[in-house]
């Protein structure tokens, strides 16, 4: 099988080959196929969980339940913080 690459996508490949993360651009590229066959997967098996989600946010939002989203982060940003002080 023989391949295009942009000129973008092979200075990329020629990056990761330079910094070592890899060995070989078939390496690369086997890496970016298994990635996306990752992503596809979780798409696959995810989407009617996440529509389920998005469903029950816009019922909320319909209802007026809203959250300042930089008051969201900040609360977000102080759990994450107790957790990583949290013993285990």
């Amino acid at each position: 099988m023989t391949i295009t690459l942009t000129s973008e996508q092979e200075k990329f490949v020629a990056e990761q080959l330079s910094n070592g993360h890899y060995r070989s651009v078939d390496e690369v590229i086997g890496q970016s196929l298994d990635m996306l066959r990752a992503q596809e997967e979780f798409i696959r098996t995810h989407t009617e969980e996440l529509r389920k989600e998005i469903a029950v946010g816009l019922e909320q939002a319909r209802r007026g339940e809203l959250i300042d989203g930089k008051a969201a982060l900040v609360t977000l940003r102080e759990k994450l913080r107790q957790q990583a002080h949290a013993p285990e």
